[in-house]
């Protein structure tokens, strides 16, 4: 758990829905609809995400007020994948069409080949044996709903993470969400949600300033300066 190693990386959302169209017991309904689904060991599912308990991982929260610090509520991401390497799955269909006598040569040094059909068909069935036998890796994100404010903090800076969390809480929430950014930190949403008007004209009026730290002397000949710093 990234909170609790020590180590932790952010990406902070903020909710455009004003705080009390979003009340906790509403969030934690909605939730509940999008726990995950874990994948077993004997499962041939390849991937499944949901929400989950921010410490154990269980698909489930009992005592959701528990889970609330000051206003802030935790919980957590999970995904479990399934996935076979490429060469191995190769090679174990490379044998498999050998033992069924597919792509050998006969007697005459004519190779008997293996149909699309077929081919297809034993390979989603080899598939299938190997995902059954395959142990799933399990990933745990922690996610900080802060509820007075409705702005979200994802413990992750993947942006695999950002896009699966994304999806997954549109379809938990169906909410409007926007990433906090350089670009986007300065707008005042809280006056947005409430409908007040809000002046992004001097964000569009920004003009870039010159990090330059040329040495000016160096351009300078009887007293004045032919060149300046140039300006980017």
């Amino acid at each position: 758990m990234s909170i609790a190693s020590g180590s932790l990386a952010l990406k902070r959302f903020q909710i455009l829905t004003p705080i009390k169209e979003t009340p906790f017991s509403w969030i934690v309904e909605r939730m509940a609809k999008a726990f995950i689904s874990p994948i077993g060991l004997d499962d041939t599912r390849e991937e499944s995400i949901g929400f989950c308990h921010p410490f154990t991982g269980e698909p489930k929260i009992e005592d959701p007020f528990s889970l609330i610090y000051e206003n802030a509520f935790l919980f957590a991401i999970r995904a479990d994948k399934k996935k076979i390497p490429a060469t191995f799955m190769k090679l174990q269909l490379r044998a498999a069409f050998e033992v069924l006598g597919h792509e050998k040569e006969d007697e005459h040094g004519n190779v008997r080949k293996v149909g699309k059909k077929v081919r297809e068909s034993i390979k989603d069935r080899l598939k299938e044996e190997l995902l059954k036998s395959s142990l799933p890796s399990v990933r745990l994100i922690e996610v900080i709903w802060h509820l007075d404010t409705n702005q979200i903090w994802l413990t992750s800076a993947s942006s695999a993470v950002i896009s699966e969390f994304e999806k997954l809480f549109q379809e938990a929430f169906s909410l409007p969400l926007i990433l906090l950014n350089p670009g986007t930190s300065s707008v005042d949403f809280e006056r947005i949600q409430l409908g007040l008007k809000v002046d992004l004209q001097p964000l569009h009026d920004v003009s870039p300033v010159s990090f330059s730290t040329a040495d000016l002397k160096k351009f300078q000949t009887k007293g004045s300066i032919e060149n300046e710093a140039p300006v980017f």
